[in-house]
């Protein structure tokens, strides 16, 4: 298996394996010619299997062998991350500074130099290799990186903004506001400040998702909701996720924008279920009928019939047309039959039943249904009074009817006009 195919398939492999595009200086003259090795596959196989596996030290020996076989200096540079995956600083230190007396123009090396170095807490050591690194690579953002750290391990936190800072004058790129925005939030202690760059950056050069993230995240310390729900619908534009939409539209429902929840949710149907509640809470009740029958069919879950029947009485214009009203009890007693036990349906179904004389006995029935699970419902309680008002029975339904008015008060213009009537019934009689 060491045709040119199987080669073909090594070649991505062995660059994963090495860290991608790595910058190699060329060999110095007389430093040797690079060899191929019949056996070469087999030895890459065997050091890519053992770094795969977590065993850099045995990973570290193949490359090495190879190395030490071929010559390529790519096998060296796999060798020294290799002792660092394994944490030996002390051997990495000693063979890339080795290795940079052949290859000293190698920033690649020179990295796991000051790296090394880190790790051996030689902290002003490492920052001056970190800055030699960065003087010649000055694009590279790891190196960038790689020297604000060291800056803020020492705790030298203007310094290592201003790495960061000087990188994004150039590049303007995500990663590096973010580096920013958190020195500025926890080094600093100026989450105004972070906010606005964040801000700045999102308005100029894009949103991105961590970026809004982080932004999000700011505002919600800062408790503007009305802010935090702005960047959720940007994410939502700008990732297409409906998760995002979903959050904003809690946060403006919340707030009672009520308009920009529910337009958030239409065009992103995110939550069918959060926009029904909403249109229900803002009465637009020919959208809620329609969207509960779009539930129904997709589901063919009976509550969101019951939602149906529901909607459509509290959609139509004529309250007490027969045919609205018949198909209204149809279908809350099909969602019934199908499974559906609610207390709230209970009643909706056995106040209607009463209150345009359909079935009386059968309303109060359902009624005290209702009440049996939820004694002190006001709404319930008055349904009953009404249901024995109908039936002439008024001393009860005055008893009755007090409770009601005790549990929802005297303002209840429904109540109220209930309650008069019953008296009048009692005065009657």
């Amino acid at each position: 298996m060491s045709g040119n195919r199987y080669a073909t398939i090594l070649i991505p492999l062995l660059t994963l394996a090495l860290g991608g595009c790595v910058a190699l200086s060329p060999k110095p003259a007389g430093s040797g010619k690079v060899r191929d090795v019949p056996n070469e596959d087999e030895m890459i196989i065997k050091a890519l299997y053992y770094g795969q596996e977590g065993k850099p030290l045995q990973a570290y020996e193949w490359y090495e062998r190879l190395y030490k076989a071929t010559d390529k200096p790519e096998y060296r540079l796999a060798a020294l991350r290799a002792l660092l995956a394994a944490k030996r600083y002390d051997e990495a230190l000693r063979q890339a500074q080795a290795s940079l007396v052949r290859y000293p123009d190698d920033v690649a090396i020179r990295k796991i130099e000051c790296l090394s170095l880190l790790h051996l807490k030689r902290v002003d050591d490492a920052l001056s290799c970190a800055r030699e690194v960065l003087k010649r690579e000055p694009d590279d953002f790891q190196n960038v990186d790689l020297l604000a750290s060291i800056y803020l391990l020492q705790g030298k936190n203007e310094e290592a903004y201003r790495v960061y800072a000087d990188y994004y004058k150039k590049h303007h790129d995500d990663t590096t506001v973010l580096k920013m925005a958190s020195i500025r939030l926890h080094r600093f202690k100026e989450p105004e400040k972070a906010l606005r760059l964040l801000e700045s950056h999102s308005k100029m050069i894009g949103c991105g998702e961590q970026v809004c993230l982080f932004l999000a995240e700011l505002y919600r310390k800062a408790q503007n909701l009305e802010g935090m729900a702005d960047v959720f619908k940007r994410l939502y534009e700008t990732t297409g996720r409906a998760e995002y939409a979903k959050k904003a539209a809690e946060i403006y429902a919340y707030l009672k924008r009520y308009e920009k929840a529910e337009a958030l949710l239409e065009s992103s149907d995110a939550d069918p279920r959060l926009l029904l509640s909403l249109y229900k809470h803002t009465r637009h009740f020919q959208k809620a009928v329609k969207l509960a029958q779009r539930l129904y069919t997709q589901t063919d879950d009976p509550l969101w019939l019951a939602e149906h029947a529901v909607l459509t009485y509290e959609a139509a214009a004529d309250k007490s047309d027969p045919t609205m009203l018949k198909r209204v009890v149809d279908e809350l007693d099909e969602a019934m039959k199908r499974g559906v036990d609610d207390p709230l349906y209970d009643n909706y179904l056995g106040y209607l039943l009463i209150d345009y004389d359909m079935d009386v006995p059968r309303g109060i029935e359902l009624v005290k249904k209702a009440l049996a699970a939820d004694p002190d419902s006001g709404y319930y309680l008055d349904s009953l009074a009404w249901g024995y008002y109908k039936l002439g029975r008024c001393d009860e339904a005055y008893k009755v009817m007090k409770k009601a008015m005790e549990s929802l008060g005297h303002e209840d213009k429904e109540l109220s006009a209930h309650m008069k009537k019953i008296e009048q019934c009692r005065s009657k009689k």
